[in-house]
Parts: structure tokens; sequence; C-alpha cells
């Protein structure tokens, strides 16, 4: 399997076809492919009808004299016919068998002359090419004769080629060192390039390798031809495929095999190169000459000449900072230090390490390596260095390093502020791990604000799936600090945050929701914004006014946005109450600032969140996306969060699959519905959840032809919302599925009883968006004219929401009563399939152009009649430019390009952007025939 070996190969076919003596050196670092070299120089010999003579030298048998020669010699021997054979052994050669023999005195000259003429007996038969491998380990008399072969081989046709390991120690011995002075070409191997790495993984696993695939592994290995083959020998029998997917995966082994080829080789080397070679591993980054001397005990002559050793054997790389070559090398060696052996180091080079000063990581990284730091400064460093790798979005790393400064601390505060650190860190990844360290954490501290500044770090999120007692952890926690209007200053703002957890996980209790509405109302029409506490405290109490329906939905979304305005847009707003406002201020179609401050947060999160952080930022965009009628991208944002957060971090899990399920129910994707009916949530109790689940469970229900069974489900999920006094329709569309159920099972009754309690919320409520849609539902319990009213009514109010997919059922809806005979039908349709290509909902806009099919010719119509706005902003969107750009441009928001893009649209009845320049150039054409101005 030799690769990228062209230009060495070519010369030694030369040097073969010459029929002149020559010695090749081929010369390289550990595992560059020496031997597959010569093995590539043998198969070429054998092409051309060379003799091929072959010997690889072993550090065991170099007391075994001429031992080596005989190796290469004897195989040809023993083959050869006996006339050949008397051939080869005639004259000075005749005595060439009994040369040699374990120990004993050295060979004489004799004896290395008839091996020479043994030599020249075969060369006058054929070429012959010998190969000696591990040159170094060869034994003395071996070497000798080589050494004097070399200056004898330009006059016959045979060619030598040695292959010796830099870096060794028996390469530097005099007696190789003359052999390899005698080379008149010296071939150097390198490693290989990515093309060959896929070649070679292509050979090994008998199909070519995804790219990603390839370039991890050359990655990790560098392109050396042994690591690499160590590298696929471990992955293949792990299940390891050459797949994009597997990529990481393969990159983050450490293969055994490797360790097995490299601990002997380095066995072999002297016990200062053995103990530098350790001291590397052991210090990894953190290396530097002196306590590289000082761990791994040698001078400073001898530490330099380790490193040259170590260098040239190619594992390690520079002086001044001498460092592995690859971490997989690295990791063979560490894992060749005996346990006791490697767990003194760390320590000596945690202790060094601090007292010369170095940053709490590079020490941590040691303390982590012992059973229990001892050192009285260690809870101290590792509690820094925790806080160095949050800053850095490494939470699981900084949980590491305090689980670590746990195990050597005492039972006092020391250690309570250690566990409120760890459950810090872990709320970004283990949510319920957090919640029992904190519970454990106030057991151990001293006084009530200690306990406060502990249970304030409870991210609010995990609260409905903790089976621990967290409402009244928090309550204790509470009574203990007292009421924050009796405190000043740090306390006060303890009690807000406080106060704010408590409500927030009492939302679903209907006194404490109509106590937080009055505690709303209380604070007045403009309730104070300006600290972290005030705006935490503000969230759940907006949440408990949009859940309740108590106030309307512009009072909550001035507000909300007040809160907003204050909030700084950093990822880290998700482990506090704040997700509550984005909730609300959705709920209250109210999403313009919102959007621009999640992308914000997103633009701010790059490099500073961690894998919870973007999933559920992803979710509350989801959530915008929805409030805007995109179901498409919703769609796409939720199953991405959904996927990032994965069933290993519930919280996550949980939002993202109720926003999915809201894509479900609105788009109708079954798969996607039982894709998360067969989920098993934690929080499956928590109201919401609950009765997200129920409404999956109706439409399976219906879509299965169980009518009964479905309209139970629904009526299940409104009462289980009721009980907790969630009132608000925007909240959970249930009536309205209710209803469409009791009209299809006859009951009309009812279904119109019930959609009319939703048109009676939604009213209160007031948001465009939920009136909007409760009204078209309650359009089709209505009988007679009457029917079209209520949906006119619904079309003009959906004209003020930001969601177009509510507004593009609407219209179609009415385009579909009216019928397309009538003119105002087919302008309700047209403006359907507009917002149908603006929400990205297909299947309705095929229904509003199968209806505009049946439609009769319109000559009256006027097409094409836009406005100077709306010509320019067609105008700018026909030449490329994005929304945002063309907001830019023209000074307005991005709202106000995607109205005049809808109308352009609908005007000129055109699909969407890819249709807006052959749509104007028609209507130049028109302008221009009929000799008028255009109408815009």
């Amino acid at each position: 399997m030799l690769l990228d070996r062209d230009v060495e190969l070519d010369l030694a076919a030369t040097a073969l076809r010459s029929g002149r003596g020559a010695l090749v050196l081929v010369s390289g670092p550990l595992g560059v492919g020496k031997s597959a070299l010569l093995d590539g120089i043998g198969a070429l010999a054998a092409a051309q009808g060379a003799l091929h003579l072959r010997v690889s030298a072993a550090p065991m048998e170099r007391d075994f004299c001429l031992g080596a020669a005989r190796q290469l010699l004897e195989p040809a021997l023993r083959d050869a016919s006996p006339e050949t054979l008397a051939r080869w052994t005639a004259g000075d050669a005749r005595d060439v068998l009994d040369a040699g023999g374990p120990g004993g005195a050295a060979p004489s000259q004799a004896a290395l002359d008839g091996l020479t003429a043994l030599l020249e007996n075969m060369a006058r038969d054929q070429p012959v090419l010998m190969l000696v491998d591990e040159l170094q380990w060869a034994d003395p008399a071996t070497l000798r004769w080589l050494r004097q072969l070399s200056g004898r081989t330009s006059g016959m046709p045979v060619l030598l080629v040695c292959a010796v390991r830099e870096g060794d120690t028996l390469t530097g011995e005099p007696a190789v060192q003359e052999v390899i002075a005698q080379a008149t070409h010296t071939l150097r191997p390198g490693n290989l390039g990515v093309a060959e790495t896929g070649e070679l993984i292509r050979r090994y696993y008998g199909e070519a390798p995804d790219e990603a695939f390839t370039a991890a592994c050359h990655r990790v290995t560098g392109g050396n031809p042994l690591f690499l083959s160590c590298l696929l020998a471990d992955a293949a029998p792990r299940g390891r495929q050459p797949t994009a997917d597997q990529a990481e995966a393969v990159a983050a082994l450490r293969p055994a095999s490797l360790q097995h080829r490299l601990l002997p080789r380095l066995g072999m080397q002297s016990e200062q190169v053995r103990r530098v070679a350790r001291a590397v591993a052991v210090l990894g980054d953190d290396t530097n000459p002196e306590l590289l001397s000082r761990l791994a005990e040698v001078d400073a002559a001898e530490r330099d000449e380790a490193l040259r050793r170590l260098t040239d054997l190619g594992l390690t790389t520079g002086m001044q900072r001498p460092r592995f070559v690859r971490a997989l090398v690295r990791s063979a060696v560490v894992e060749g230090i005996p346990p006791e052996e490697r767990t003194a180091m760390h320590a000596l080079a945690a202790e060094s390490l601090h007292r010369a000063g170095r940053p709490p990581e590079h020490v941590a990284k040691h303390l982590m390596a012992l059973t229990t730091p001892t050192y009285p400064w260690a809870a101290e460093v590792l509690r820094a260095a925790a806080c160095a790798a949050q800053r850095r979005a490494a939470p699981e790393l900084a949980a590491n390093y305090l689980r670590q400064a746990l195990m050597g601390s005492s039972p006092d505060n020391d250690r309570a502020e250690l566990l409120i650190d760890l459950a810090t860190a872990e709320r970004s990844f283990a949510p319920y791990a957090a919640v029992r360290h904190i519970a454990q954490a106030v057991l151990l501290c001293d006084g009530p604000v200690q306990r406060a500044q502990a249970v304030v770090r409870l991210a609010p999120s995990a609260f409905s799936s903790t089976l621990l007692p967290v409402h009244e952890l928090l309550q204790e926690t509470a009574d203990a600090l007292g009421p924050g209007d009796r405190l000043q200053g740090a306390d006060r703002e303890l009690a807000l945050r406080l106060e704010a957890r408590i409500r927030q996980s009492a939302l679903s209790d209907p006194e404490q929701l109509a106590d937080s509405v009055a505690r709303l109302v209380g604070l007045g029409g403009a309730p104070r914004t300006d600290t972290v506490a005030e705006r935490e405290l503000l969230a759940p109490l907006i949440s408990a006014a949009t859940f309740s329906n108590a106030l309307p939905a512009h009072e909550v979304a001035l507000l909300a946005n007040r809160v907003l305005d204050r909030e700084p847009a950093l990822p880290a707003h998700v482990h506090t109450t704040m997700p509550m406002v984005v909730a609300s201020l959705v709920a209250a179609d109210s999403v313009e600032r919102l959007g621009a401050w999640l992308d914000a947060v997103q633009e701010n999160a790059v490099g500073r969140q961690t894998r919870v952080e973007q999933a559920l930022i992803g979710t509350e965009q989801a959530l915008v996306s929805l409030a805007r009628g995109r179901l498409a991208r919703a769609k796409e944002q939720a199953l991405a969060a959904f996927e990032l957060g994965g069933e290993k971090h519930e919280e996550v899990f949980t939002v993202s699959s109720m926003t999915l399920a809201t894509c479900a129910i609105l788009t109708g994707d079954h798969q996607l519905a039982d894709r998360l009916l067969a989920v098993k949530y934690r929080a499956e109790d928590d109201p919401y959840v609950w009765s997200g689940l129920a409404m999956l469970k109706g439409q399976s229900a219906a879509r299965k032809g169980d009518l009964d069974g479905a309209l139970g489900w629904f009526l299940d999920a409104g009462r289980r919302l009721e009980q907790c006094g969630w009132l608000n329709p925007a909240l959970l569309p249930w009536a309205s599925a209710a209803a469409f159920l009791h009209l299809y099972l006859g009951e009309h009754q009812e279904a119109r009883k019930l959609s009319a309690l939703e048109v009676e919320r939604a009213r209160a409520w007031g948001a465009p968006g939920p009136l909007g849609r409760a009204l078209r539902v309650y359009s089709h319990m209505v009988d007679g004219p009457g029917s079209i009213e209520v949906l006119r009514e619904a079309v003009d109010v959906l004209h003020l929401s930001a969601n177009r997919f509510e507004l593009c059922q609407a219209l179609l809806d009415l385009g579909e009563r009216l019928g397309p005979a009538d003119a105002r039908g087919r302008t309700a349709l047209r403006q359907a399939y507009a917002e149908a290509v603006v929400c990205g909902t297909q299947w309705l806009g095929h229904r509003a152009e199968e209806l505009l099919a049946e439609a009769p010719p319109d000559p009256q119509a006027t097409r094409g009649q836009l406005t100077p706005s709306e010509r320019k902003v067609a105008q700018l969107a026909a030449s490329g430019l994005t929304n945002q750009v063309i907001a830019d441009e023209l000074n307005i928001t991005c709202r106000a390009v995607e109205k005049h893009l809808t109308n352009c649209y609908r005007k000129m009845s055109i699909p969407g952007r890819g249709h807006l320049s052959t749509a104007l150039g028609e209507l130049d054409r028109q302008s221009d025939s009929s000799g008028a101005a255009a109408p815009y």
C-alpha cells in the first residue's frame, strides 16, 4: 500500500537499471514508512529481474557475529540449485558459510572478503538488490562488512539500500555512521498528504471516505503512516465508518496499538531520553526548559540532548517549548508511565507552575490528575480555573474543576461556595444536578443572605422537570431573607430575584397567578427596570397577566418591551426569567423589537454560548418565526434546537418539542407529530407540556378517524389549562380545534359556543394574530352572509398582525367563500397566494392557484399599479439585494420591506422575488405601448 513515494521509487529504479553499484540510504523518523519504501523497492527489483536479498536487523541479535549478514544471504543460498551454489561459492567465497556465529572474536578479514566474493559471484549471474532495514541494530561485524562492501560496489551491479531511523541512540554509533557516510543517495520520505491519506483510508475500508473523515484523520496523525494505520486499526472495530458524522469521533480516538508500537521504541533509548519524554508528555503545552529539567531530573545538557533525540525520532518539536507532534502520540506516552510515577510528576508540575505564577487553568490541569489535591491553595486555583472555563463557554470543564476542588474541601463555607459555583456551571448541561447541588449548598450556607445568593443561581427553565421541591426551597429562603420592600441594596436585589423565581414556579396555581397580576398592577404603568432583579421580577408578572388574560395585549407588550429595552442581549438570559418576556411578546403579536433583540443575542453569543444556550436561543427564534407565520423557518429552527439539545438536556428538549408541536399542528406534519409523541418527557406534568401533547394526540386520533377520541383530547387540553387559570387563546388554540370537531360531528351548538368563547377571550386579549385566527374559525360556525362579514373582519384584523400565515388562511377562506367568479374573491385569492409564497406554505398557495384557475377572464382587472415606494422596493429586490440591505438603503424597517414586496406580488400576480424582474419589464412595456405614464 505504498503511497506518495514516486520520487523515491524512480531514483531506486534508475539505480537498478544503471548496472553500477550504489549505496542508497533511506532515513527518517519513526513511522514515516521506511520499511514500506523498502517493500516498494523490492517489488521493483523483482520486476527488473534482480536478485532480492533482505534483512531486518533486530536489537536482540546484535551479539550474533555476522548475524544480519547471514540472514541477508542464507535464504538465497538455501534456495539455489547445486550448480548455482557451486558457482557462487567458488574461489575466495568457498568458506563463507562457516563465517560468523554467536559471540566469539571479531571475524577475520578473510571472512569478510569471502562474503564480498560471494556477492561478486552472485552479481555475475544477475543484478543484486540488498535491502537492510533498521541498519542501526545490525551487529558490529555486519556493519564492518557493509562499510567495506559499499566501497567496492561501484564496479559491480549491486544496489545496497539501507534504512536507518533518525534519533535512535545506535544511529549515532561510529560503525553505523561510517556506513551512512558511504551513501551515494539519501531518501527521506515525508508524511502523506491529504489525498494520499484518503487513498490509504479507501484501501483500508474498501470504500471512498468522506472528505471530512479524511481531513480529521490527517489532522490528528499529520499523515504519518504508522500513526494513521494504528488509528484506522482502532477505528474499524469500534464501528467508526469513514463518514462525515464519524469524523470527530475518530479524531478523538487514542489507539492502544500505537502505544504498543511506540513504547518499546522509547524503551530502547537512554534513561535520560525516556525521562524527558515522560516529562514532556505530562507537561503538555505548559512546558519550558527549566520546568522540564526539574520534572525529568536531568541537567540542561542532558535535557537538550534528549530533546534532540526525540525530535529526530519525529516525536517532539521545538527546543524552547517542546511538545509531542500529535496528541495521540502524547497520549500513548502518558499511558505508558506507571501510575505512581505519573501522579508524582503531575503533583510536582502543579506545584512548580503555581509557584511560577502560571494561569490557574495550567495548574488545574495537573491538579485534575491527582486523586485528592492536598495543597492548601488547590481549591482556590481550581475555582479560578473554573471561572476561566465558564468565561470561554466551557461549563462541563468548569464543573470538572469544581468537582475536583470538592474532593479536598471540608464541610464549611468554602464547600458551600464550591457547590454554588458547580451548580452554576451545571445549569448549562445538567440542570437537575444543579438543583441538587444548590439544595446541598443551602444546608452549608452561613445565614439567609448566603442561602439567597445560592438559590438565585437556579435556572427557572429546570423547575418544571426536577423532582426536588424547588418552590418550597425558594419560599423558605425568601422567608428567611425577608420581604424586598423592607430591604435595601444588594439584599433587596436578592429578595426580588427570589420573588421572581417563586412567582415563575407558581404560574400554574390560579391563586398565585391572580396575586402576580395584582402585584404587577400595583407597580404602576411604568415599573422600574433599572436593575437585573427588577427586570427578573417583571418577567413572571408579565407572564401571569398574559396567561390569565388579565391585561390587554398592548399593555403587556408595552411592559415587556420596557424590560427588553434595558436587558443586555446576552446568551445567559436563558438561565433567568427573561424567556418569559419572550413568550409574552410572542403571545401579544409584538415581535418586531424582540426579533432584533434576539438577533443581537445571537451575534453576541458567537464563541460565548454553550450547547444549551445555543439551543434555547434557537427555540426563542423559532417562536418569533411562528409569530410571523414563517412556519418552514420556525420548524427548521426548532428542529435544530431539538437535535442540538437532545434528550440529555431535558429543558431544551421540552421547550423545543413544544415549539415543534405547534409547527406540527399548524402544518399537519403527521410524521413530526408521531416523533414527538414517541418521546418520554420528564416535565410531562407541566400544564403546557401536558396540553401540547394532548393536542398532538387529538390530531393523531382525528387522522385515524377517531373523532370522538380526538375531541376528548382537545377538551382535556382546554380543561387542564383552565384549571391553572390560563385563559389566553394565544397560548394554545384548543377551543378552535374542538369546535371544528363538534362541527364535523354535527354538534353545531357546541361548536358555535366553543368558538364564540375563543373569540370573546381573543377580543379581551386584543392581539391581532389570535383574534384574527379565532374570527376565521368562528366564520365556519356561522351560516349565511354573516359568515363573510366575520371573515372580512378577520382579514382586516390580521392585516395588523405580524402573522402572515394566519392572514393567508383568512384570505384563502374569504376568497373560497366569495368564489373565484367574484372580483373580491379573486382579489382575496391573489393576496392569499402572495402571502403563501412569503410564508413558505406551499399547500395554501396550491389551493389558491386551484381556485383562481376556476375564475373567468377579468378584462377590467388592473395589474401592476404599484405605489412609488412599492416600485422602488421591487426594483431593489429584483437587483438581488436582501431585505435588510433594502431597509438600510431606504431607511425603513425590514417589516416595511416585506409588506411592500407582498403587495407587489399580489398586484402583479407573481409567486415571489424571482419573478420581479420579468414582471417589472412587462409593466414598462405596457406603459410604453399605451403612451401614458405608468400608474405608479
